[in-house]
């Protein structure tokens, strides 16, 4: 367009071909360059990324909620790390405090752990792998359980002079507490219990 300009100006200028040339460079110069192309990355493959990302996240998400199991038999203040014998026994003498293997486990242990927990505490821990129960004695009164779960259900029973309550959901109970002959007592699980489960076990729990 400038040049069509310039070539009806000069229609009608005379003018020596040294200044016609002149002026033709100084226009030519003038005219905007080829505008460059900036050429972005690939943004979609960033975005596919990011939103399978998102999927995973979310999957581990719904997977770690729906696996949530009441935590029990939970840490007390104790004086430190719990000191681990090799029997009932032993965990007796040492502690102070008399406690028994449960009997009539509702499964087959194939570990289990016999534990002080130096605070007036001792502790049975059954477990096969899946599944665990523990079993703690301490002197005096209290929960002694570590189970700050709100449960659904809490109920209070008697049996043979004994209170007991049985917190659970629904038709299955994961922590028991009781006391006896100036001790407390709890039973924990992790797979629930029933009341006849509950009832075989300690009927020789401190009962006796």
């Amino acid at each position: 367009m400038i040049l069509s300009k310039y070539n009806e100006v000069m229609a009608r200028v005379t003018v020596s071909e040294e200044t016609k040339d002149r002026i033709l460079n100084k226009i030519r110069s003038a005219e905007p360059e080829k505008a460059t192309v900036v050429r972005f990355p690939n943004v979609k493959r960033y975005i596919a990324l990011a939103a399978c990302f998102a999927v995973v996240l979310i999957g581990v998400l719904a997977v770690t909620v729906i696996n949530h199991q009441p935590k029990v038999g939970g840490d007390l203040q104790t004086g430190g790390a719990p000191l681990e014998y090799q029997s009932a026994k032993e965990l007796s003498k040492a502690s102070g405090i008399k406690i028994e293997d449960l009997k009539n486990l509702p499964f087959e242990a194939t570990e289990i752990l016999y534990l002080d927990h130096q605070t007036n505490l001792a502790e049975i821990s059954y477990s096969d792998g899946t599944q665990s129960l523990y079993y703690r004695v301490s002197k005096g009164s209290g929960d002694n359980s570590g189970d700050y779960n709100e449960y659904e259900k809490i109920e209070i029973t008697e049996t043979d002079g004994v209170t007991i309550t049985l917190k659970g959901s629904g038709e299955l109970v994961y922590c028991v507490l009781y006391e006896k002959k100036g001790y407390s007592y709890s039973i924990g699980t992790t797979a629930g219990l029933t009341w006849q489960q509950i009832e075989k076990m300690i009927q020789t729990a401190g009962r006796n």
